[in-house]
């Protein structure tokens, strides 16, 4: 084989796997604030605290009803900017955190503002029926 040919050779298989290589790009980006929030109402957002599965229900009207273990208890939910905020009748305080939805807006994170990250999954409607 002539030198030229087996470098012109050699140089197309690593250009192909080079190009093997790369990431293929993500066919969508990941939702975060105001767009993420509106996502979470009218479904139910599940996870886990403390090692404990939860579901947790935004409704239209305001009202967030949690079941973790057996017990439900319903509070209120608000945006406070790029953040959805909850507050429950035995908390203290308000709670708000930020979520980052994945480009299907169905698995993601919701982050406090300590910057605890929480993994979170959207179910659609109210499956629990909270």
């Amino acid at each position: 084989m002539k030198p030229a040919l087996a470098i012109s050779i050699f140089l197309m298989i690593a250009q192909g796997t080079a190009l093997a290589q790369q990431q293929v790009p993500s066919s969508g980006q990941d939702i975060e604030g105001h767009a993420a929030v509106e996502k979470v109402i009218g479904n139910t957002m599940t996870g886990t605290a403390d090692g404990v599965p939860y579901f947790a229900y935004y409704e239209t009207t305001g009202t967030v009803k949690m079941q973790r273990g057996g017990e439900v208890a319903s509070g209120q939910w608000s945006r406070d900017g790029e953040s959805l905020c909850e507050e429950f009748p035995d908390d203290d305080d308000e709670t708000c955190y930020t979520i980052r939805l994945d480009a299907g807006g169905m698995k993601g994170t919701m982050t406090d503002a300590d910057g605890t990250a929480y993994a979170i999954e959207i179910l659609p409607g109210n499956p629990q029926k909270l």
